[in-house]
Parts: C-alpha cells; structure tokens; sequence
C-alpha cells in the first residue's frame, strides 16, 4: 500500500476516536495528523524525481572476421571488335562475350587494422573458335584460340550491417597475359614428316603479350554457416598490355590498343574457412 494511503487511512482512525476528545486536543490532533500528510506527500514526489529509467544500450558495430579460400569465377566482358576483325580475316568468325576465367582465391581479415582484408587470386580461361574445310584432296581444321589469365592482391573492406552479411569495396591489381593462337593441321600427321619449315597444311601462330591490371570491385558475401561463405560481385577490368610477341621470338608491331582484355565483369564464388 502506497505510503500517503497508510497516513491517511491512520488519520481517520485517529480522528474517529478522537470523537470523545475535548476540542482542544482533537484540533492538535488534526493538525499533527495533516502534518504527517504533507511530509508524506512531499517525500513520494522526492521518490519519483529522484527515479532512475534505465537507457537502452547503444548499437555497437558488429567487428568482421573471415579467413578462407575456395573457388572463383569471373565473367569477363572485353571489347572485341579489332580482335575479331583478325580472326574474320582468317575464315574463323567472330569471338562473343563474355570469357569466363575460372581459379582460386584466398583471404584473410588483418587484425590490427579493423574491417580490412587482403586476399591473393589466380584465374584464367579461353574461348575456341573452330572450322573444318578441304585444302585440295586433304581435309584440314582451322582453330583460333582466345586465353586470358590473371593473377594478383586485393585489398578490401568489410562493411558489417548485420551478422552473417558482408558488403565489401576492393581494389584488386596485379599482372595477366592475354594470348591467341592461330593452328592449322589435317586430322592426321606422321612423325617423320614434321620438319623445321612450315608447309600449306600445318601451322601455329601464338600471339602474346603480358599485361598488368587494376580491378576496382563491389562484393557481397554472405556466411550461411560459420564455415562457408558465398559471393557475387561486379567490377571492371582496366589492363595496360605489354610487347607483344610471335611465337615467342618475334617482337610483333601494329598491334592495335584496343586488343586486351579491359572490360566489365561479373564474379561468383564460394568459400571454405571461418567467418561471422
């Protein structure tokens, strides 16, 4: 029972034996009872000011963790059209977008920088393109083969908005080779046959060169398990080619600037190892 309930209940219990009292000590009475009230009164407005509402706890950021590796592919979208201009001069057609470049990455969160992440990756694919046809009495296939390989570091940084989700803006750089191949041969050929000099038949061309790259991308991963993690991502590719080469020897010129390999890409990939 509140505390100015009891007073008050007490002073009407006073009051009522106080019926017989002579006048004199009931108004004493009256007033030491009302004195009472008052100091009750003023001590539970004192409780409720003096009341401490408890704050609720600040959100605190949730802190990334996450090491692993696993596998990765890239759907690389290259201009093409000065390299396919090439592979129509030689009866082949054209190459289409996208490449897709298929390897290996892992990662690992630094702890003494919070939220940032290095990881190393290597990936690499090619596209075919292919014709059959008859050179005089000998039937021959034609093939050009477009390879692109890239190997580097990244550098990124975890954005955390809630537990298991993972938003993540990298830079990744590093070095690649672009390569393509031009071959000519019948269906068969005898050992004592192949010589030092190439004939109308039989032939390879291997055009290459090295290049190095950036690739600025946006990840988001999501940890379904303690130990997986899936991905996907975009980014674009920017690659500044090398000198290019024939068969390994020859210093090839006039290549023209728009043959490498920069262009959009699209990413997917899952990983083993431990994460939050």
């Amino acid at each position: 029972m509140p505390r100015r309930s009891i007073f008050v209940a007490a002073a009407l219990n006073c009051l009522s034996n106080a019926s017989g009292m002579p006048m004199k000590h009931t108004v004493c009475v009256c007033a030491a009872l009302l004195s009472l009230l008052s100091a009750a009164a003023q001590q539970d407005e004192l409780d409720l000011s003096q009341l401490e509402i408890p704050q609720a706890p600040e959100e605190t950021s949730i802190p990334y963790f996450g090491i692993g590796g696993g596998f990765a592919g890239i759907f690389l979208f290259p201009t093409l059209d000065e390299l396919n201009q090439k592979t129509q001069s030689w009866a082949l057609g054209e190459f289409s977008a996208p490449l897709f470049l298929g390897g290996a990455e892992g990662f690992t969160a630094i702890g003494i920088v919070p939220n940032v992440r290095v990881g190393i990756f290597g990936v690499g694919g090619s596209k075919q393109l292919q014709r059959s046809f008859a050179l005089g009495s000998t039937e021959v296939t034609r093939t050009a083969e477009l390879s692109v390989s890239m190997t580097g570091l990244s550098l990124g940084y975890a954005i955390v908005p809630f537990r298991s989700f993972t938003v993540l803006p990298v830079l990744s750089a590093g070095w690649g080779m672009l390569t393509l191949e031009l071959a000519q041969a019948p269906a068969t050929t005898r050992w004592e046959e192949i010589g030092a000099t190439a004939d109308s038949l039989t032939f390879l061309h291997r055009l290459a060169a090295s290049a190095l790259f950036v690739h600025p991308q946006l990840y988001v991963e999501y940890a379904p398990l303690p130990f997986l993690a899936l991905r996907l991502g975009g980014g674009y590719v920017l690659s500044s080619m090398g000198e290019w080469k024939q068969n390994r020897i020859a210093r090839l010129e006039g290549v023209p600037s728009k043959v490498n390999f920069s262009g959009a890409s699209a990413q997917f990939a899952i990983f083993l190892g431990l994460f939050n």
